[in-house]
């Protein structure tokens, strides 16, 4: 696909117009790397992390949280706080319908609310049922478990799925790592297709040596965009030796959500999503999920959990030495064009969606459909 003059000089205007320097300051008010976006769907398990009867901790967006899994197997999460006297109520004890706390044994059922106070005697009268820890909206997609901060007043969204899964058949694993910086930072970097041949040095990759221009459609979806569907380059052995039949879509969407899958003769094979879920202000969990469509094969999973590691732990790496730095709150040009357009847009995305939440109106996706160039 060409790209004519008109269209090169638009894309232009538009990088220009969605990358201005004060923008992307770490100290500038509202810019990278100082907030967190709330009315969205963060990745919090996969489904088979939770069993029925436990509770598993976590801090997901600076709030401690306690996901938890009942006696009949519907998951909840609630605010991992006793209103008493602040004791963890994950410290306590799940009989698969109450949360007992640890400090006075208050009880209370997994929608947050109080159920018994056992130090009150009978003739003491107290509203025990008004007593409540806050409790958030829990959804399980394809074998993974999602949380939901923000207005619950507002209509939901749907959550994030992996694509191409369709009604398919399909073995599915999760890989989990920590990467200590800001979401912001970490979402930069899983769109960023510039770095991918020096970091991602694998036998089995690609090699900054044999560097490619690249071209690719961009178009907008929902509450992101999708780079249409393509051959991918033969960086691989696999794409090498079948390439001519192999197709990939890649999208992303908010809060920080990489979807990709992968065609053989137009049926999926190989689904993925990427998860960025912030932890505090300086260290994000990044989930990866994949698919494949071959039931019965759950004996390749570590196979597949090995490669997914090698090749995001040498984004962690990078991040960890990127963590060194951003400690100096550093300004940076992180949306050069065009491999850092979709940086750009992510910044646009995000502050659109807070704006069109603060101002009680319909989200307008700021990304232009666009034909971005890079060589990588």
């Amino acid at each position: 696909m060409s790209t004519s003059f008109t269209d090169k000089q638009k894309l232009d205007n538009d990088v220009n117009e969605v990358a201005p320097l004060e923008s992307v300051n770490p100290q500038s008010a509202g810019g990278i790397g100082s907030w967190f976006l709330r009315d969205m769907w963060y990745f919090a398990l996969p489904s088979s992390a939770l069993k029925k009867g436990k509770m598993v901790p976590k801090t997901m967006l600076n709030e401690p949280i306690l996901l938890g899994r009942d006696q009949a197997g519907k998951a909840f999460a609630m605010r991992d706080i006793c209103p008493h006297q602040a004791v963890p109520l994950s410290d306590g004890v799940f009989d698969g319908k109450e949360i007992m706390c640890c400090f006075h044994g208050w009880r209370f059922d997994t929608s947050g609310t109080c159920t018994a106070i056992p130090s009150l005697v009978d003739e003491q009268e107290f509203p025990v049922c008004k007593v409540k820890t806050k409790s958030y909206p829990v959804r399980e997609v394809h074998g993974t478990i999602w949380v939901y901060f923000g207005d619950e007043s507002e209509s939901l969204l749907p959550v994030p799925e992996a694509p191409g899964l369709g009604e398919s058949l399909y073995e599915h694993t999760t890989n989990n790592l920590s990467v200590p910086i800001h979401i912001d930072y970490a979402a930069l970097a899983l769109i960023d297709p510039a770095h991918v041949p020096y970091v991602h040095k694998s036998w089995w990759w690609r090699s900054a040596k044999a560097l490619k221009a690249k071209q690719k459609h961009y178009v907008p979806s929902a509450n992101g965009w999708t780079m249409v569907k393509h051959q991918p380059a033969k960086h691989s052995i696999i794409f090498k030796l079948f390439g001519q039949f192999i197709e990939t879509e890649i999208s992303f969407c908010l809060p920080g959500c990489r979807r990709e899958y992968i065609t053989f003769c137009g049926r999926t094979i190989l689904s993925g999503i990427s998860t960025l879920t912030p932890i505090d202000d300086t260290h994000t969990e990044l989930n990866h999920t994949t698919y494949w469509m071959l039931p019965g094969t759950s004996f390749v999973t570590p196979v597949i959990r090995y490669f997914v590691n090698e090749f995001l732990g040498q984004d962690v790496d990078i991040a960890k030495k990127q963590a060194t730095r951003l400690s100096y709150k550093p300004k940076l040009i992180p949306t050069i064009k065009d491999a850092g357009t979709p940086g750009a847009w992510y910044l646009l995305l995000k502050k659109e969606w807070h704006d069109s939440r603060k101002e009680k109106r319909s989200f307008a996706n700021p990304v232009p459909d666009s034909i971005l160039r890079w060589r990588s």
